[in-house]
Parts: structure tokens; C-alpha cells; sequence
């Protein structure tokens, strides 16, 4: 009996040094050494007015950027209201007007973006997001030896409801994969040198339902690097009503694009439930070193954020537990729903 709790002792040992070792791999997310310097277009997707959406056309029109830069955002002609409104806070607004019947709306309004906007630079952001002063300047010079650069956010719940909570602790499983050399495209915050959207680019998009999912396959497929950069973290503002959902579409998307990433992430919470059943179990604290090195993991990743970074890096454990269970529970589904449109992936 004590040859097999010692043998049990070295799972939680084993999961300290993996987590370790992924917290100092991912300390070069921090280091921003690009200087590529041209001019840039951010075009901004929006569909119905967001909570805060004062701050993200201040956020964008703010930036400290050593180029030139416009700020593009692009709405369906049945919200006349919502285009003056932006209008009247300084920016270009466009019409969604891309002749796309398959794609989704957000794609249909970035290629509408795309075909208005005059840089060099093609700067995807969401509407729903704040973004810091040296966001775009970050964005734009890591595009000097990378195909393609992203970021992820850091979600902020405009209340404390249970939906927001357990989606906060959700949003930062965004981080896993990055530093493990899985790097994808997040579409709140990706940018590309403009000659990469080609008529066959073009053509792609025009198919399908999801931007980021796309890019990231044929920058992958065109031989080309994602940088990834968390030096500058934009803040997801959001109030979520359907947290069951959105998040079906989350890991319905994940599961589509990235099928072994998903079977390696339904193997690390088995894992991670093993030990919390082993510490209620034998009331050992040692099993549970794993979990709080995962929170503080996330408290490292969010270290430049204050007070947005406490509730996130808390309930990043929620987070794991409740995602492993959706991917458990949809991982053979393949309709989501997104806008009160359904797609089939």
C-alpha cells in the first residue's frame, strides 16, 4: 500500500515540473523585439453597439504607433444608427457589402474592410475589446520575420454573475497551446503584410465561417510563422447570457481545427481530475501543488494587468475542469451557432 501512494506522489511532482517548465517558456511572449514600422489599416467587425464601446474606438484611435494608421469599422446597412454613432467618434465607417453567400458575417465584413482600407498593414481587432496604447506597434514590427502576428485577450466581466465567472476562467485555456508550438491566429487580434490576401485568399475566406481558423491554416500552409506576443494584452469586455453556447461554439471550433490539440487537452484534465480526486480522497496537499501552480500561471501571464489579472487566474481551475467537460460532451457535435445564424463545420 505505501509502494502505491509513493507511486502516486510522483504524479503531482511530474505535473509541477511540466508546469514550471511551461511558465519560464512562456516568459518570451514578454520580450517584444520586432522593429517593422508601415502603414497599417485595423478593421473592426461590429454587430449590435457594444457595452463599452467609447472605450475600444478610444482604446484604437489612441495608439502610440510611429506610422500611419486608419481605424475601420464596418457594419450591416440594417444598423444605420449604430454607423453614425461611430461615426461621430472619429472613425471610417464602412458598409458590410462583400458578395460572400457561405462565409460568415465577420468574414464578410473583414473582406468588405479589406477592399476599403489603403495600407500596407491588414490589422484584424473585435469591437467588443479594449486594446493597450502599444498594441498596434507590437502587432505591426513583430511582421518582420513572421508571415503572420497575434495576441490573446484577458477577459473582463462586466459583472459577477456565475455565466461570467466560469467564462473567465474558461477564456485563459486561450494561452495552452502557444507555447507549445501550436501557435494559432486569435481574430480579436491578428495582423499580416497585405500581400498575403490574394485573389486565393480572398476566395478562401469567401467560404467559410471561421476567420482565424482559415488564416491560421494557410499561413501554416504557405510555410509562413505565427508570432505570438503577450507583452501587450487587449482586455476582452464582455457580459455573456449564454455561457452554454458560446462556449459549444468555442470547443466545437477547436475540435474541427485542431483535433489533436483537443484529445491533448481532454488527457491533461483527466489528469488534473485524477489528482483533485486523489487529494479528496487522502487530504494530502501535495496533489493539489499542480492546481495552484496553475493559477499562478495565469497570474503570470497577466502580471502587467493589475487587478483584471485576480478573477481570471482564480478561476483558470474552473476554467479547466468545466472546458474538459464541454469537450467531452461536444466533442462529435459539428452545428454551432454564432449571431443567430447556425453553421455545419
Amino acid at each position: 500500500m505505501q509502494e502505491v501512494f509513493l507511486a502516486l506522489m510522483a504524479l503531482p511532482v511530474l505535473a509541477d515540473v511540466l508546469l514550471i517548465l511551461q511558465i519560464m517558456k512562456e516568459r518570451s511572449f514578454f520580450r517584444y523585439n520586432g522593429n517593422f514600422i508601415s502603414s497599417a489599416s485595423v478593421i473592426i467587425p461590429i454587430r449590435g453597439s457594444e457595452p463599452l464601446l467609447e472605450k475600444t474606438v478610444g482604446s484604437l484611435k489612441d495608439q502610440d504607433f510611429p506610422g500611419n494608421y486608419e481605424v475601420i469599422f464596418v457594419v450591416d446597412p440594417d444598423q444605420p444608427d449604430l454607423a453614425e454613432r461611430l461615426s461621430s467618434m472619429g472613425v471610417k465607417v464602412v458598409l458590410t457589402n462583400y458578395p460572400c453567400s457561405k462565409c460568415s458575417g465577420k468574414i464578410r465584413a473583414q473582406l468588405t474592410g479589406l477592399l476599403e482600407s489603403s495600407n500596407d498593414v491588414i490589422v484584424f481587432g473585435d469591437s467588443d475589446t479594449i486594446y493597450p496604447k502599444d498594441w498596434l506597434r507590437t502587432m505591426v514590427g513583430n511582421l518582420d520575420k513572421n508571415m503572420a502576428v497575434t495576441t490573446f485577450s484577458w477577459p473582463v466581466p462586466i459583472r459577477l454573475s456565475l455565466g461570467n465567472l466560469i467564462r473567465a476562467g474558461f477564456w485563459t485555456l486561450g494561452y495552452e497551446s502557444q507555447g507549445l508550438g501550436g501557435t494559432f491566429l486569435w481574430g480579436g487580434s491578428m495582423s499580416f503584410r497585405r500581400e498575403l490576401f490574394d485573389e486565393t485568399v480572398i476566395r478562401e475566406l469567401s467560404k467559410e465561417w471561421c476567420d482565424d481558423c482559415t488564416l491560421t491554416r494557410i499561413v501554416k500552409e504557405r510555410g509562413g510563422k505565427i508570432a505570438f506576443q503577450a507583452k501587450s494584452i487587449p482586455l476582452n469586455v464582455y457580459d455573456e447570457n449564454n455561457l452554454w453556447s458560446w462556449s459549444s461554439r468555442q470547443v466545437i471550433t477547436i475540435v474541427k481545427y485542431s483535433r489533436r490539440g483537443a484529445k491533448a487537452f481532454i488527457v491533461i484534465g483527466s489528469f488534473m481530475l485524477i489528482l483533485l480526486a486523489i487529494f479528496l480522497l487522502t487530504l494530502n496537499f501535495v496533489f493539489l501543488t499542480p492546481l495552484l501552480l496553475w493559477v499562478l500561471k495565469n497570474f503570470a501571464r497577466s502580471r502587467k494587468l493589475g487587478k483584471y489579472s485576480l478573477i481570471p487566474s482564480i478561476l483558470s481551475v474552473v476554467g479547466l475542469y468545466y472546458g474538459w467537460l464541454k469537450l467531452l460532451l461536444d466533442f462529435k457535435k459539428r452545428n454551432v451557432v454564432w449571431r443567430d445564424r447556425e453553421y455545419t463545420l
